[in-house]
């Protein structure tokens, strides 16, 4: 449940910035991070995702997401994501996001659900 909590943390990170919608996954790409703790995993997951906007320009709209446990102090997430080039255009463009904070930052764990919350920087 964390992973799909990962994907939609994506996805709504994505809809802040363009229309969702309009990404074509026709590129497959392979994303790593690490953290000390599933906040800090969170937040490279996200920020890693803006590196990626920002540098290579890309944009994603599948995320196949592992994360794995090596104890209660490290976290390790691969992910295979599918996306293209980002065309202002084609995908829009709704806000700059500058980067994203721990500020307020949470993730809620129950049997049933997972809830992710973060605030991004525009």
């Amino acid at each position: 449940m964390l992973e799909r909590a990962f994907a939609q943390a994506a996805q709504g990170f994505y809809e802040t910035m363009l229309f969702f919608e309009k990404i074509d996954p026709i590129a497959d790409e392979h994303v790593r991070v690490e953290g000390h703790d599933k906040k800090e995993l969170l937040y490279n997951w996200l920020e890693q995702l803006l590196l990626e906007f920002d540098i290579k320009e890309m944009v994603y709209a599948s995320y196949d997401i592992s994360i794995a446990s090596d104890g209660p102090t490290l976290f390790d997430l691969h992910a295979k994501v599918r996306g293209e080039k980002y065309d202002r255009e084609k995908h829009g463009a709704r806000t700059e996001v500058k980067g994203v904070t721990y500020h307020l930052m949470a993730i809620e764990e129950t049997a049933k659900e997972t809830r992710v919350r973060f605030i991004l920087d525009l």
